[in-house]
């Protein structure tokens, strides 16, 4: 009796039709997981930095301030005179900007301005909303307590 070795060409197009299958299923679920991954890191990146500034405020005993736009933000230390915007702001020294491009997909849909922080830890408080292509959202809120809080 005559064993042959191998595989037949049925079971190998099962086994192809069970893995595109699989594939089917966990390519959507990929880049859903994908695009949540970068919205948490774009907003845990803002909770950081604004936790950051705020110690450099209480650090240093002036006003430091995150500065927004549509597309980036900026960390401000208002220099000695504490004025963080308007005139009189020649002395601010702009330490870091951050462009919300590195995080594809993801964008601010909501911006406070400026965000100053004072020596004494708190702040004029603001949300930030961040959104992705897929419609989900998260924001970092910062309280005029200075606390700041990530949702």
């Amino acid at each position: 009796m005559r064993k042959d070795k191998g595989f037949t060409l049925v079971e190998m197009m099962v086994v192809i039709a069970i893995m595109a299958i699989l594939s089917a299923i966990a390519v959507p679920n990929y880049y859903s997981y994908a695009a949540g991954m970068k919205l948490r890191s774009a907003s845990r990146d803002l909770y950081s930095t604004l936790q950051k500034t705020r110690m450099n405020a209480i650090r240093q005993h002036t006003r430091w301030a995150v500065e927004f736009t549509s597309s980036t933000y900026r960390v401000l230390n208002c220099g000695p005179d504490n004025v963080c915007g308007g005139s009189g702001t020649t002395d601010n020294i702009n330490y870091t900007a951050t462009s919300i491009s590195a995080y594809s997909g993801v964008s601010i849909t909501s911006l406070p301005g400026t965000v100053e922080f004072y020596p004494d830890g708190t702040s004029n408080g603001g949300t930030l909303s961040f959104g992705n292509s897929r419609g989900n959202s998260s924001q970092v809120v910062v309280s005029v307590s200075g606390r700041i809080k990530s949702s």
